[in-house]
């Protein structure tokens, strides 16, 4: 009789332990993917960032001048 208890519990841990790891997986899956996310959101910003100053530093004119050379009407 004991060796049954024992044989049930050591197929309890078993499947115990499985869906333990198969959750730990997923969580770790999920925080990897968070944190994927959240490098390329602050990549993302940082190329905002980037080009907003560019814009802000750049002048009326200089725009006005860069049109000019870049679409003028060549004969």
């Amino acid at each position: 009789m004991n060796r049954i208890y024992l044989m049930i519990a050591v197929c309890a841990m078993m499947v115990g332990a499985y869906f333990y790891g198969d959750q730990h997986g997923n969580n770790k899956c999920q925080m990897q993917n968070l944190k994927n996310r959240i490098e390329t959101n602050e990549q993302i910003q940082q190329n905002k960032r980037d080009i907003n100053d560019k814009v802000y530093k750049t002048g009326v004119r200089d725009i006005r001048r860069i049109l000019r050379d870049k679409y003028t009407i060549s004969e």
